[in-house]
């Protein structure tokens, strides 16, 4: 096995080999066999997978060999499935660790605690269903327009097909270079404050006003309250300095991510070693995006974080959603709004997955994803025919962790069979009948919500609203959002949409920038045991929908619908 067809098999499962790391595999008698190994025992697969966690993993065996068991004191070797299973499930619990950085995830038991959890998890296989078939009654008199006119889908861009990601270093350097040049022509081209920018490598000790733009290698708070951000272009890299005193510019700074691109006014400092901040300079949008409209009466749905095959699923509401959909439910208003929706957009977390969380076994109502998908499909069914339906991935779903997420293999599309559905990546800029809409699951509206101390993680268009600024989605490398080093950085909001949409966090949201309609779908999982524990209370059971000849964007609350 030759050092690339190492690094295909682990980024084939999302995970980047380090070097110290591939070499000491390639040195192996069997490297194939040993990579094959690590695969089968990572369940989790971290984004980049380090010598040291290989080590810990031999360790790990070695000790578990060595070690004799209570009944036994001669040294007997435990038998490879045993062994493996074990690692496998400490293996699990530090990768998930560190993964969600949430100590609580990490919990020794003791085997009093594991017989108590044994028995739980037998009482929840009792409680446990899967959803069950309903009975769409046919509504005299109702027909849909929506019937009446054609679908007209255009994939704008989209990873889906043009993976070239190896988890070389290369790799890295060819999507900073991309992401440096996309934002720097926005930059120079629409803000004038850094029309004249300089190459770092031109700053002169004597320039009272300099003009900059560079990514950000660094951020930091002296023990004053001055900010130090170091950013970098082709040419070189310089220090900045955001004077604490400096209200504005300090605001400012603390919206500062690592690895974003942004641009610079300031003057050198006396001893020209710094940078002094006049202003930071977003790409941002236009202050008034002119949407685009069509003639037709058609509008579009937003339905997020289905999570069929949980426990949460909520049954009731999304059979009421299946009513409605087909005009058997609501008032005059709500059924006219039915009979023009054309499309239904899915950004990401159609079934619960498996093994996302610690424990989610016991949470499950299908624990098998395939089967997931199978009810999935099934329940679709119910969907008019004249309804066209796009799916796209989100971190619990099928494909490869690392975003952009490329669309479901063939293996879970020919599940989805009778309608007309469309599969997509994870982003996705695409145009309905001209109205351009940027879909993304959302990931990353963690990394923005705790690296910046004025967003909320239950505000989600206040954290769009800053990525339509800083135009990407997700900027930050080693946070929350596993990041594949693509060619092309797809995570860019090169172009301005129409209709920005978003998941994964569970709230129902509504908002506009600029001109720009924002869209947090809502999901249809009541309270895990996760979010219990955090105190997280999900917004379910909402359906925003978008009247594309108005622009209105409105909801459906399923959650108060009587039946």
């Amino acid at each position: 096995m030759t050092m690339k067809s190492i690094l295909k098999l682990f980024s084939d499962h999302g995970t980047f080999v380090q070097p110290d790391a591939l070499s000491y595999i390639s040195s192996k008698e069997n490297p194939d066999e040993f990579a094959s190994f690590l695969i089968k025992s990572l369940r989790e697969y971290p984004l980049f997978l380090a010598l040291e966690t290989i080590k810990d993993i031999e360790a790990s065996i070695q000790h578990l060999k060595e070690t004799p068991t209570p009944q036994t004191p001669a040294v007997i070797p435990s038998p490879l499935p045993v062994i493996e299973k074990t690692i496998e499930k400490e293996l699990q619990k530090k990768l998930l660790s560190k993964m969600y950085n949430r100590s609580a995830f990490v919990k020794e038991t003791s085997d009093e605690e594991e017989e108590e959890e044994t028995e739980d998890d037998e009482k929840t296989k009792e409680t446990k269903k899967t959803p069950q078939p309903i009975e769409i009654k046919t509504v005299r008199g109702w027909r849909p327009l929506a019937k009446d006119y054609d679908s007209e889908v255009r994939i704008i861009n989209d990873i889906t097909g043009k993976r070239t990601s190896e988890g070389t270093t290369q790799d890295f350097v060819s999507l900073f270079r991309n992401r440096y040049q996309v934002i720097r022509k926005i930059l120079t081209t629409q803000r004038r404050e850094v029309a004249q920018y300089i190459p770092i490598n031109r700053i002169r000790k004597t320039m009272t006003d300099v003009q900059l733009i560079g990514i950000v290698k660094t951020v930091k708070t002296t023990h004053n309250g001055h900010r130090l951000i170091e950013i970098e272009d082709e040419t070189g890299s310089a220090t900045l300095m955001a004077l604490k005193s400096n209200t504005e510019v300090s605001q400012m700074a603390s919206e500062v991510m690592l690895d974003e691109v942004i641009g610079i006014v300031g003057k050198t400092s006396k001893s020209g070693d710094l940078i002094i901040v006049h202003n930071i300079v977003y790409p941002d949008i236009k202050l008034h995006h002119e949407r685009k409209r069509i003639d037709s009466p058609l509008c579009v749905a937003f339905l997020s974080d289905i999570h069929m095959g949980s426990n949460m699923f909520m049954e009731s509401e999304w059979n009421m959603f299946l009513r409605w959909i087909n005009g058997d439910l609501g008032n005059s208003r709500q059924r006219d709004v039915a009979s023009k929706l054309k499309y239904l957009v899915l950004p990401g977390d159609l079934v619960d997955g498996i093994g996302i969380y610690p424990n989610q076994e016991k949470e499950l109502s299908i624990s098998n994803i395939y089967e997931q998908y199978q009810a999935l499909a099934q329940q679709f069914q119910n969907i008019p025919d004249h309804i066209t339906v796009l799916l796209q991935p989100g971190n619990h779903d099928a494909v490869r962790p690392a975003e952009p997420q490329p669309a479901f293999e063939k293996e879970i599309r020919d599940l989805f069979t009778g309608k007309e559905f469309l599969f997509i990546g994870n982003p996705c800029y695409f145009s309905l009948h001209g109205v351009e809409i940027l879909s993304y699951h959302g990931q990353s509206l963690l990394d923005y919500s705790t690296n910046i101390q004025a967003l909320s993680y239950n505000e989600p268009t206040e954290v769009m609203k800053l990525m339509l600024k800083k135009r990407h989605l997700s900027p930050t490398y080693g946070g929350y959002t596993p990041l594949a080093p693509e060619h092309e950085d797809y995570m860019l909001i090169s172009q301005v949409p129409d209709i920005f949409v978003t998941g994964h966090v569970h709230t129902s949201s509504i908002d506009n920038y600029r001109g720009v309609t924002l869209i947090n779908a809502s999901s249809w999982q009541s309270q895990t045991s996760y979010q219990k524990m955090m105190n997280f209370v999900p917004d379910s059971a909402k359906l925003p929908i978008v009247d594309l000849k108005t622009g209105n964007a409105t909801a459906m609350d399923f959650s108060k619908t009587s039946t």
